[in-house]
């Protein structure tokens, strides 16, 4: 049962890597491919300067989507919680993206016949445009990385979320997979509220299912009790 719990940790830091790391850096070199920064800084300053405005972004969104998670988020859709995560971001990094594109103007001047100016109508719009867009795209990432990978990092914990699954599982069949499962769990003394949070299943479908079995739960020291 460690086992299983571990490999399920090590896959969602997997995905983890994956969407904090990987996903920003493919979305910057497709910018520093796409744009005209290389022309301007080179390929090694263009590489680093839309390194610098994908992957801080988008981990410091994540930081604030994951705060609202931990509060309201868990009462709300996940594509919700994205949503207010990103918007709510998006002052900060609007900031943050201010300051590099100053300090990189001061290294590359040429860089700056492709910025508007600060808070004229045309910086305001691209501003506005570019927010719309980074809230999209941040929206769709985590709503199929949850839906395709199972990741979880921003979904309502599990204690909290499988109230509902369990019911709904509580007269499913079960696999033998789940009685290796069931036997695991009351060879390791735990009790029957445990065990059924863990498999998703009734209290009552946990007892039934263990006294099917001929098991036995040294917890309770009775043959029904698990």
């Amino acid at each position: 049962m460690e086992l299983v719990a571990r490999l399920r940790l090590s896959k969602q830091a997997l995905i983890d890597v994956v969407f904090f790391c990987g996903v920003p850096i493919v979305l910057a070199m497709l910018s520093a491919v796409l744009g005209p920064y290389a022309a301007i800084m080179g390929g090694a300053g263009a590489t680093i300067y839309v390194l610098l405005l994908a992957i801080v972004p988008w981990c410091l969104t994540g930081l604030v989507t994951q705060l609202v998670s931990k509060s309201a988020g868990r009462r709300l859709p996940l594509w919700l919680t994205a949503a207010i995560g990103a918007i709510a971001a998006g002052p900060f990094v609007s900031l943050y993206v201010h300051v590099v594109n100053s300090i990189a103007g001061d290294i590359w001047p040429a860089l700056n016949a492709f910025l508007p100016a600060t808070f004229s109508t045309d910086h305001l719009k691209s501003a506005a445009l570019s927010e719309g867009r980074a809230v999209v795209l941040w929206i769709a990432f985590v709503v199929i990385f949850h839906e395709t990978l199972g990741w979880a990092r921003f979904a309502p914990t599990s204690q909290e979320a499988s109230r509902e699954e369990r019911f709904q599982m509580s007269g499913a069949e079960w696999t033998a997979e789940d009685d290796a499962l069931l036997r695991s769990l009351i060879d390791s003394g735990r009790p029957p509220r445990a065990i059924a949070l863990e498999m998703k299943r009734t209290v009552g479908g946990i007892r039934a299912r263990t006294a099917k079995l001929g098991l036995r739960n040294n917890r309770l020291g009775d043959t029904s009790g698990g």
